[in-house]
């Protein structure tokens, strides 16, 4: 499944969620991250630390810097 393809961070990783079958709980312990922090990443609410963002990274299967780029640059770069 490509991530990649979801709109924002939150709704990647809610797809990343579901393609496995994790409850919310599940999913944070399988990406090694507090319960709320992987909420709030999923919510779209806030920004996440980067340690816990390159954490979600490895779960979706991407680099940090892959995440980064896709979710976190600004849009008048991801246009060029």
């Amino acid at each position: 499944m490509n991530y990649k393809d979801e709109e924002t961070l939150g709704q990647a990783v809610k797809a990343w969620r579901k393609f496995h079958h994790y409850r919310m709980g599940d999913a944070a312990r399988a990406a090694n991250i507090p319960y709320a922090s992987f909420q709030r990443i999923e919510y779209d609410q806030g920004n996440p630390r980067i340690k816990n963002l390159a954490l979600i990274a490895r779960a979706l299967g991407m680099s940090t810097d892959e995440v980064i780029a896709r979710w976190f640059s600004d849009d008048e770069q991801k246009d060029q």
